[in-house]
């Protein structure tokens, strides 16, 4: 997108066609499912709302909404994981999918009743540059229109550390992984190598901010948001080092929505 700094990390080559090729055997279609109805429910839509899901990826969660009838817009800056997403939708005519970059969204401000940005999507600009696009999606947000974030936070980072690991690809290569936590920075430093059976290496390096629960309800309110909520996990528990953060920031300046505002956890 023009205009626009570089993302720490390399962001077109992080999200490339090594990304779909060594985190999607991990995204079964239970967990994806059970991600996307639990999202929609904190989010407190029903079928037919209109949800921004961004980034969508190959829009593993997108499809599922839309199979159960909401009215979904894709957004992604990789036309990589756009063009694995539309061969997923074939003819379908929803979810609907945009290339676009989450820090210049090309939607009118009020286009959506909820934002779901899952799976740590965030946390590769900075803070400033996170806060950016968390103002973003309260913009694209009606009035009473909820965003949920589903992401990873720093006690939870520190408690679960592996300074390296490794795993066995389903096609039978090795994933090795080296990481560097920075505990004053904030950040995780990750370098993955994926050595084939046959073929080339594939080495990647990226850098993500790790921010603290009160660090995200900060920034959250910061971007303009009215009310904040946090749980530990999509069951509504309390924030915790055992779980990953669901975060959920409401835009106020309004009546809400028009459908059934539903408590955290699955639908």
């Amino acid at each position: 997108m023009t205009g626009l700094p570089e993302m720490e990390g390399g962001w077109d080559e992080l999200f490339d066609e090594s990304y779909m090729f060594l985190y999607a055997p991990s995204f079964s279609e239970h967990r994806t499912r059970g991600e996307a109805e639990a999202a929609a429910g904190v989010a407190g839509v029903e079928p037919g709302a209109e949800i921004l899901d961004c980034p969508c990826g190959f829009a593993r969660h997108a499809l599922v909404l839309a199979e159960a009838s909401y009215r979904v817009t894709g957004a992604d800056r990789s036309e990589v994981q756009l063009a694995e997403a539309e061969r997923r939708r074939g003819g379908a005519q929803w979810p609907r999918l945009v290339h676009a970059d989450y820090r210049e969204l090309p939607f009118p401000e009020a286009s959506f009743d909820a934002v779901l940005c899952l799976f740590t999507s965030l946390g590769y600009l900075g803070r400033d540059g996170d806060v950016a696009v968390l103002s973003e999606f309260r913009r694209v947000l009606r009035p009473g229109g909820a965003m949920v974030i589903e992401t990873m936070h720093r006690d939870r980072v520190a408690r679960i550390f592996q300074a390296r690991d490794w795993d066995r690809h389903p096609d039978g290569g090795l994933i090795l992984r080296e990481r560097e936590l920075d505990l004053v920075a904030g950040t995780v430093s990750n370098h993955q190598l994926y050595i084939p059976a046959e073929g080339e290496r594939v080495s990647r390096r990226f850098v993500v901010h790790v921010y603290t629960v009160s660090e995200w309800v900060a920034m959250v309110r910061e971007a303009g948001f009215s009310e904040v909520e946090c749980f530990g996990g999509w069951e509504g528990a309390s924030p915790s080092a055992e779980a990953r953060l669901v975060l959920r920031g409401r835009r106020g300046e309004g009546r809400g929505l028009a459908g059934r505002r539903a408590p955290p956890g699955p639908t």
